[in-house]
C-alpha cells in the first residue's frame, strides 16, 4: 500500500495542505482578505514565449459549487496558522469519508485565497464508500475547513486508466488565469504486480486541472510525458518542479540499473510553461550546457546530486533569495535524517545539510518530506510535511489518522 514506498519496493505521494475550506461564492473578497498566510499563485497573464496565459475552458455556471450541497455550510473556523495549525486541519480528515488518509504531502495556492492538495494512495471510509483505496486524491481547503473532492467515478480524482494504471501525483504549479486558477500537476504512472503492496513505477504524465474562482476543482486534460521504462536509471521527470525567471525547471530522479542506491540521483531540465507537455522541446543540463533532448541521449543528463545517500524519488526543489534548496530525506526510504541540498544555482555546486532526526521507529514509517515554499509562517520559517504509515497494514482500517501527513517548520540553512 505504499507510495513511492516502491522507490524501494514502496512509495509515496501527495498531500496536499492548505486553508481554503468553503465559502459563499459572494465571500471571496473575504477570502482574499483571509489569505494572508498564502502566496498567491503568478498573476502573469502572459507566457514566456510571449503568449497570453489561456483563460479557464470550464464553464462556471455548471461547475459545482460547495455551495451546492447542503452539507457545506460557510467556513466559520479561522485560518491555520503554521504548523500546528495545519496539524489541527488535517484532523478533519476524520470527517471526511472520502480522504481518511493519505501519503506524499505538496500544495498549491489558488487565486481566490484557497489552496489545492493533492495525495498518493489514499484510504477511505470502508463503510459508506467504495473501494477502500485509490491510487490518488485531492483536497481543498478555505480558511479552517476542508472538503475532499470526489473523483468523476467516486473514485480517484485522476482516474485509472483501463489497464489498472493509476496516478501517484508528483510536483504541482499554480497560475491565475481568466476565470481562476489552472493547476498542472506531474504524475508517475504506477501498475500493481501481483502482491497488493507492490507497484512498478512507469512514466510521467501531465494533468491540468481548473479551478474557477470559488468552484470545485476539474481536471480537464491528461497527457503522456515520458514513456514507460523500468529502468531506474532514467530519471523520473517531474519529481520536483518550480517556475523561476520566465522558465519551469523540471527535476528528475534515478538510481543505478539494480536500484541499490540508498537514494535517488538529482538531475534538471528547463521549459517554458507553453512547452511544459512537449519533453522534446525541454532544455537538460549536461553538466556544462542547457542542451535538447537528442544532445544527451547518449549519456544523459548531469548529476546535481549523487544517488548514494541522495534524495528521496519524489522531494521539493525550490529558489529563494538567490539560493536553490532541495528539501528530502537523506536515502530515501531508509534513510535516517531530512535533510537541506543548497546550492547558489540550479547547476550547484550542491551541498548538503542535515536538519533533524527523520527515523521510522515505533511502527511508523516516515518518508517524502516536502516543502510549502509559498506557505508564509509568521516566524518566516519554511513549512514543510513528511508522510507517515504504519507498519502494521490493520491500522489503516481502524487508526486512518496513522497515514496522514505532518507538518513542521524548519530554517533553511
Amino acid at each position: 500500500m505504499g507510495r513511492f514506498l516502491v522507490s524501494l519496493s514502496a512509495g509515496i505521494l501527495v498531500i496536499l495542505g492548505g486553508w481554503v475550506g468553503w465559502s459563499r461564492a459572494g465571500t471571496v473578497d473575504d477570502l482574499l482578505a483571509d489569505a494572508s498566510s498564502v502566496a498567491a499563485p503568478s498573476t502573469d497573464t502572459t507566457s514566456s514565449t510571449g503568449g497570453a496565459a489561456s483563460p479557464l475552458t470550464t464553464d462556471p455556471d455548471t461547475s459545482i459549487s460547495l455551495l451546492d450541497s447542503p452539507a457545506s455550510p460557510p467556513c466559520s473556523r479561522p485560518r491555520p496558522v503554521g504548523a500546528a495549525g495545519m496539524n489541527r486541519l488535517m484532523e478533519q480528515l476524520d470527517g471526511e469519508p472520502r480522504l481518511q488518509g493519505g501519503d506524499h504531502g505538496g500544495s498549491a495556492a489558488l487565486a481566490d485565497g484557497r489552496r489545492l492538495f493533492v495525495y498518493g494512495d489514499t484510504i477511505r471510509d470502508p463503510v459508506t464508500v467504495s473501494p477502500f483505496m485509490v491510487r490518488n486524491s485531492a483536497l481543498v481547503a478555505n480558511r479552517g475547513c476542508v472538503t475532499a473532492l470526489p473523483g468523476p467515478s467516486g473514485d480517484a480524482f485522476i482516474p485509472d486508466d483501463s489497464d489498472n494504471t493509476g496516478y501517484w501525483p508528483m510536483s504541482l504549479r499554480s497560475v491565475a488565469v481568466t476565470g481562476g486558477t489552472q493547476v498542472q500537476i506531474i504524475t508517475n504512472r504506477v501498475r500493481q504486480t501481483g502482491d497488493a503492496s507492490v507497484f512498478q513505477t512507469l512514466g510521467s504524465s501531465l494533468v491540468t486541472v481548473e479551478v474557477p474562482t470559488g468552484r470545485m476543482p476539474q481536471v480537464v486534460d491528461q497527457q503522456p510525458l515520458a514513456a514507460d521504462s523500468k529502468d531506474p536509471r532514467i530519471p523520473t521527470w517531474g519529481a520536483a518542479m518550480w517556475d523561476h525567471d520566465d522558465h519551469v525547471y523540471v527535476f528528475g530522479t534515478a538510481s543505478n540499473e539494480t536500484k541499490t542506491t540508498a537514494g535517488w540521483s538529482l538531475h534538471v531540465a528547463r521549459t517554458t510553461p507553453d512547452e511544459l507537455g512537449d519533453m522534446d522541446r525541454w532544455e537538460y543540463w549536461d553538466g556544462t550546457r542547457w542542451a535538447v533532448r537528442s544532445d544527451v541521449s547518449a549519456h544523459g543528463t548531469a548529476e546535481l546530486i549523487p544517488a548514494e545517500q541522495g534524495v528521496s524519488h519524489v522531494l521539493s526543489v525550490f529558489e529563494r533569495d538567490g539560493s536553490w534548496y532541495a528539501v528530502s530525506k537523506e536515502g530515501d526510504f531508509q534513510g535516517r535524517s531530512l535533510a537541506v541540498w543548497k546550492s547558489p544555482s540550479v547547476t550547484g555546486p550542491w551541498t548538503k545539510h542535515i536538519i533533524e532526526p527523520l527515523e521510522n521507529s515505533d511502527g511508523i514509517q516516515r518518508y517524502t518530506p516536502l516543502a510549502h515554499p509559498d506557505f508564509v509562517t509568521p516566524a518566516g520559517t519554511l513549512l514543510i510535511s513528511w508522510s507517515e504509515s504504519p507498519v502494521d497494514h490493520g491500522l489503516y482500517r481502524t487508526d486512518p489518522h496513522m497515514y496522514r501527513p505532518r507538518f513542521q517548520e524548519i530554517i533553511l540553512p
